[in-house]
């Protein structure tokens, strides 16, 4: 049928008698695919409507649940597709990139009988090794009373913890899951959690950190092998209010702006010991504090300001004063770190987007020590979602936060208490991350 023939095809449907739409199945398959190298997201969907998704690194697939109607699907506010099959191919996309899809059901006279909402990325030519997470295919897909999730497998992990705003709902073995139980008008906020011992793809390096990992858990009076051993995952997912998703995409409206993201690392103790028992510093004054964004006590702060409207990241940086002291609690010397280990890097920007790099590597001034590592990646688009992806050693307390436009709140994005200092030695497994948003 050529587009000519199409047209007029649905141009009948929209005048002329119809017959009642099928009931919707609830079962399906999902697959996430990369042309010329297949990637699978989960064995089956969750969804009611979706049948299948595709993703390579400038193409996304998508075919849902046909119905004897046409459709018509729009990405963001574009529409890019009108006809009767149910499926559509959207090339000419940017790969590594986060997609937002509304396909809509058309009565006689084209109006919207149902909506399902689709959020999903391009594929990448060549994944990013240091950090799985940061090309890892996560899709969402909203409908009615009803989310789902599915996502790629990450290897060496064998279940998945799954929490509703801060509510633990269940655990589950395959890449995948479905939440009926919401509430259409709230705001919903998922966090995906996984565990998995040190990844053995570079065998040398692994069983060097595996022994000194283990030893660690052997030798540390509050730790244990398996927590010394094992690297974690947290993935979360903010979702909008349902009713708001659903509404017609040619009602929404873009809301640039200017974003702060603020990422600090602290010592929660009052005091720490020196494991150097040969150092004149025997003692080190901690930051004395619990989770808090607005805190003036911390080791490093870095404060990026991230403008969507004329695109560009800004970094302001700062470290804590470091004070050590003698057996007796005596004050003996004082020292800032430089800040230089603290750099905002490959800062891209677009007509859609903002992306950057965020390095981090701070040791203490005064004894050799093992740096504070951590890196972040953020994805800030005009649409005013946003995907944040980071790796971090697992001490000492780490905190993200950020501000959104037109707001002077801190909303929490990432918070990871210490497991102890001896975690920031390099071969020590780490903590991975990443929070992304849904909500327009």
């Amino acid at each position: 049928m050529n587009n000519e023939t199409q047209l007029q095809t649905l141009r009948s449907y929209r005048t002329g008698k119809i017959l009642p739409i099928a009931a919707l199945g609830i079962a399906g398959t999902l697959y996430a695919v990369k042309w010329n190298r297949r990637r699978k997201t989960a064995a089956s969907s969750h969804s009611r409507m979706l049948k299948n998704i595709e993703q390579a690194a400038t193409h996304i697939k998508l075919e849902w649940k046909g119905v004897d109607r046409p459709y018509r699907v729009f990405r963001s506010n574009k529409l890019v597709y009108e006809g009767l099959e149910p499926k559509l191919v959207d090339q000419n996309l940017v790969p590594g990139t986060l997609y937002t899809y509304c396909i809509e059901t058309l009565d006689d006279h084209g109006n919207a009988m149902d909506r399902m909402r689709i959020q999903t990325t391009t594929a990448v030519d060549f994944k990013e090794r240091e950090n799985v997470l940061e090309d890892l295919l996560i899709t969402t897909i909203v409908i009615p009373g009803q989310i789902s999730f599915e996502w790629e497998p990450i290897e060496g992990v064998s279940e998945y913890s799954i929490f509703r705003n801060g509510v633990k709902l269940g655990t589950v073995t395959s890449c995948a899951f479905t939440d009926k139980e919401i509430d259409d008008d709230k705001d919903h906020t998922y966090r995906i959690e996984a565990r998995r011992p040190l990844q053995r793809s570079d065998q040398v390096k692994w069983e060097l950190k595996s022994v000194i990992a283990n030893a660690v858990g052997v030798i540390k009076k509050d730790s244990s092998t398996e927590m010394a051993a094992d690297e974690e995952f947290t993935i979360t997912k903010r979702i909008g209010p349902i009713n708001g998703l659903l509404k017609s995409p040619q009602e929404s409206k873009l809301k640039p702006g200017n974003w702060q993201l603020r990422y600090t690392t602290f010592l929660k103790e009052e005091w720490l010991k020196n494991p150097n028992a040969a150092s004149q510093d025997q003692i080190f004054k901690g930051d004395h504090r619990s989770f808090d964004p607005e805190s003036s006590e911390f080791r490093t702060r870095g404060d990026i300001f991230i403008d969507t409207d004329n695109p560009s990241a800004l970094l302001s940086k700062a470290t804590g004063k470091t004070e050590a002291f003698n057996s007796e609690q005596e004050p003996i010397e004082t020292a800032r770190a430089s800040d230089e280990g603290i750099q905002l890097d490959k800062v891209l920007t677009d007509d859609d987007r903002v992306k950057f790099h965020l390095n981090h590597s701070v040791s203490n001034p005064l004894v050799v020590s093992p740096a504070i590592d951590y890196h972040v990646c953020g994805t800030f688009y005009k649409d005013n979602e946003y995907d944040l992806v980071g790796i971090h050693d697992q001490a000492p307390e780490h905190e993200v936060y950020l501000k959104e436009p037109g707001t002077d709140e801190w909303q929490v994005i990432h918070q990871a208490h210490s497991k102890g200092l001896e975690m920031m030695a390099d071969p020590m497994a780490n903590h991975y991350w990443r929070y992304s948003t849904f909500t327009s």
